[in-house]
């Protein structure tokens, strides 16, 4: 089922037919299902579809919204009532929690952002991310942010275009409105029955989290989509929504800016070894000519490989042995040039004992993409599905 971008709006999210695709390929009969970089949860879900009990990872705050939504449910008429609470408590309350953000002026009208705020008072004190109920309407909240805001509604990440001064600048968008909408559309899909579904989600950055990750247990098969080497453009993507979102549910802004993978922000060198550098210019032989021409974008592509070999340290020691790990990962542009990123990050597998035994290519011919502008035209055209045995030294 395709799901309604503005009921799903994710970076970069796996479609639900190549989820189901894995699924029924790799893993039936599985015993558990991890996928350490969980996203807005398409594996968990199709795992969950074929009755596989399911682990998921994910930095991103927003991420555990989507998974516990489409993974628990939540009951409908619960959650219209609670939601005509908290609008009417927020209507009248006079302390709003404000979002101590500087730039909340520049893409939000001063009604629209008190609104929020109001909302955001109103949350803490029903206590919403407690209960099922209480997640749908955040997810609802998160969702109705770029709605109400000034900003471009056909990119991925967040502008205030040429058009969008034209058709936006001085409209007042209702957050109560739109998020009753929207929430209208979340229960027709995961409203009017609580599902008890086997499964973990943890909120954690897996390459500096590996006694937390550890905890989630042994799992038959591990299924990803890791973050693309310019993955620092997750947390632009959401960057309203994490300002608006932030002190309703724990985490802090700070913590997270400089924790995606790949990102662009700080020393990025700082703490990579220079094997490791070496290691990279070998396994990717483009990476040296990137490196002459843009220091910048190559440290990025260092950083990445670096942060992911660290990723799959943690991870390996929750497959079992003989344990299958399903790795999706396509291409990216830096700098004018086609970085293999499928192919480092195979190596990086087969380093820490994991074997190729199957792959496929799958065309992305129907995401919804942003605008053609300048630094678009990086956008991947297929990906590679590349499988892997766990196998024991000896066996």
């Amino acid at each position: 089922m395709r799901l309604p971008t503005r009921l799903d709006r994710y970076p970069a999210k796996m479609v639900s037919k190549l989820a189901d695709r894995l699924m029924e390929r790799y893993a039936l009969g599985a015993r558990r299902v991890l996928d350490p970089f969980c996203g807005s949860g398409a594996i968990l879900v199709a795992a969950h579809r074929h009755g596989i009990p399911v682990s998921g990872v994910d930095i991103n705050p927003i991420a555990a919204l989507f998974c516990r939504v489409k993974l628990n449910g939540f009951d409908a008429v619960a959650t219209r009532h609670l939601a005509q609470t908290w609008i009417e408590r927020a209507e009248r309350t006079k302390e709003p929690f404000p979002v101590p953000w500087e730039g909340k002026h520049y893409w939000f009208t001063p009604a629209t952002i008190q609104k929020f705020e109001r909302l955001r008072s109103v949350s803490l004190a029903l206590r919403l991310s407690d209960s099922d109920e209480g997640m749908a309407l955040l997810l609802s909240y998160v969702l109705a942010v770029r709605l109400c805001s000034r900003a471009d509604q056909r990119s991925p990440k967040p502008f205030i275009s040429k058009q969008a001064n034209q058709s936006r600048k001085g409209r007042h968008f209702d957050p109560y409105r739109t998020l009753r909408t929207l929430l209208d559309g979340l229960c027709t899909l995961y409203g009017g029955s609580v599902q008890k579904s086997q499964h973990q989600f943890l909120l954690a950055d897996v390459p500096n989290a590996p006694s937390t990750v550890q905890r989630l247990g042994k799992h038959s098969h591990i299924i990803t989509s890791p973050p693309y080497i310019n993955a620092q453009d997750y947390f632009r993507n959401f960057k309203l929504e994490l300002h608006l979102l932030e002190d309703i549910l724990p985490f802090r802004i700070a913590d997270l800016r400089e924790r995606f993978i790949g990102t662009e922000r700080g020393n990025l060198l700082r703490g990579v070894p220079k094997e490791t550098l070496d290691a990279n210019l070998q396994i990717l032989p483009e990476l040296e000519v990137l490196q002459r021409r843009n220091s910048r974008l190559a440290a990025v592509v260092h950083r990445y490989l670096h942060e992911m070999g660290r990723a799959f340290d943690v991870v390996k020691p929750c497959l079992e042995p003989n344990g299958c790990f399903v790795l999706v990962c396509g291409d990216n542009l830096l700098g004018g040039l086609r970085i293999r990123t499928w192919y480092g990050l195979q190596h990086l597998l087969e380093q820490r004992g994991l074997q190729l035994f199957d792959r496929f290519a799958d065309a992305i011919g129907d995401r919804l993409l942003a605008p053609k502008r300048h630094g678009h035209k990086g956008l991947i055209k297929e990906e590679l599905i590349s499988a892997f045995r766990f196998v024991r030294p000896g066996k």
